[in-house]
């Protein structure tokens, strides 16, 4: 009895323990992986990637705090700020973009944006480790 007892324990330990949330990616982490995918869709410049690497910093350092003490899900509020962190962010990167580029961008920044919430994964890229 004891032994059923005790495995009984240990399964229900081990399950609750597994089912732990993941921490985000870092903002190096997420800047990094930004910067690969934009830089080689893109093909930035130096110049092209050093502004875009400063937007995004930028705005991943805005989402942070503004979603730092909030669990999910975002309120409307918030979702309205990071639209504005977005706006703002995009509107400095398409500046120093060609037309080509720019038509790219907005592809690509389809596809590594986060699945808004609702929309499970119809949209961004699985997270980069």
């Amino acid at each position: 009895m004891k032994i059923i007892f005790s495995t009984l324990v240990l399964f229900i330990v081990l399950s609750a323990s597994a089912q732990k949330p993941e921490a985000p990616p870092s903002i190096e982490e997420r800047l990094k992986h930004t910067k690969e995918i934009l830089g080689k869709e893109l093909k930035l410049n130096l110049t092209q990637l050093a502004t875009t690497s400063e937007a995004f910093n930028k705005f991943f350092s805005q989402v942070d705090l503004l979603f730092k003490d909030s669990p999910p899900p975002p309120s409307p509020t918030q979702l309205k700020q990071m639209e504005g962190y977005e706006k703002e962010r995009d509107s400095k990167i398409i500046s120093i973009l060609t037309q080509d580029q720019i038509r790219k961008f907005k592809e690509v920044i389809l596809k590594i944006r986060p699945p808004k919430p609702g929309q499970g994964n119809q949209q961004g890229l699985p997270p980069h480790k």
